[in-house]
């Protein structure tokens, strides 16, 4: 049996494989198959080797993860309204439009914003034709990413695996300045774990990752190492 962080581990790898954004590498598909089978028969699997193996694949198709991402975002904001409106019955529908009068909109749906306007049943109405209109959306986009958008998604990806190459860059400088810190056990450590929850951000193990906010981390440790020098610590 799978020790229960590496289950839990396994379950997101089966999301990630399950929902491969368009035009990752066929090779990249076929390991990430492969891993996975292997996974699930390898019970002497540590939760440490899970998280690494996860984290790989994840960079591999960061890019491509976040290209879509754009694209399904852009179109949630332009059909995501017009889908719901299909779905909704004729009463719910009035509701969502006096919602709007009050000067709300379908993104404050979306954010639970509409907990206190709308009834128990109408809100089970909006959950189960949100769940939908996100499943028939990411279909739509797929189809539109690989036809009439191709040309700008396969630039977006382009610019995502330029970003991805300077996280990696500063990671790597994270890792190093962890390495230097040798004297130090507390901080090292300290840098180690924002780097494993950063890349744990990359591969939806963790919360969502934001480049600026590893900007800032290493900006934090290099003015401390600076500070250290100065004052001959």
């Amino acid at each position: 049996m799978h020790h229960p962080q590496v289950k839990h581990t396994i379950e997101i790898f089966k999301k990630l494989f399950a929902n491969l954004p368009p035009l990752v590498p066929p090779e990249v598909a076929n390991e990430m198959e492969h891993a996975l089978i292997h996974l699930q028969s390898d019970y002497l699997l540590t939760p440490e080797e899970m998280d690494n193996m996860v984290i790989a694949f994840g960079k591999k198709i960061w890019p491509y993860w976040k290209a879509f991402e754009e694209f399904y975002a852009l179109y949630q904001g332009k059909l995501g309204e017009k889908f719901l409106l299909g779905k909704l019955s004729t009463g719910v529908k009035k509701h969502y439009i006096l919602f709007k009068d009050h000067g709300a909109d379908y993104k404050d749906l979306r954010m639970g914003k509409g907990a206190e306007f709308f009834s128990l049943e109408e809100r089970m109405e909006f959950k189960g034709a949100l769940v939908e209109i996100d499943n028939e959306l990411r279909k739509y986009v797929q189809q539109e990413v690989l036809s009439v958008e191709r040309t700008k998604y396969e630039d977006l990806i382009i610019s995502f695996q330029t970003i991805f190459e300077d996280i990696e860059k500063r990671l790597g400088t994270l890792r190093l300045m962890a390495e230097d810190e040798a004297e130090h056990p507390q901080i090292a450590s300290e840098i180690r774990e924002q780097v494993k929850a950063f890349e744990f951000g990359l591969c939806l193990l963790g919360p969502h990752s934001r480049l600026s906010e590893l900007v800032e981390f290493e900006d934090y440790y290099l003015e401390r190492k600076m500070t250290k020098k100065i004052l001959g610590k």
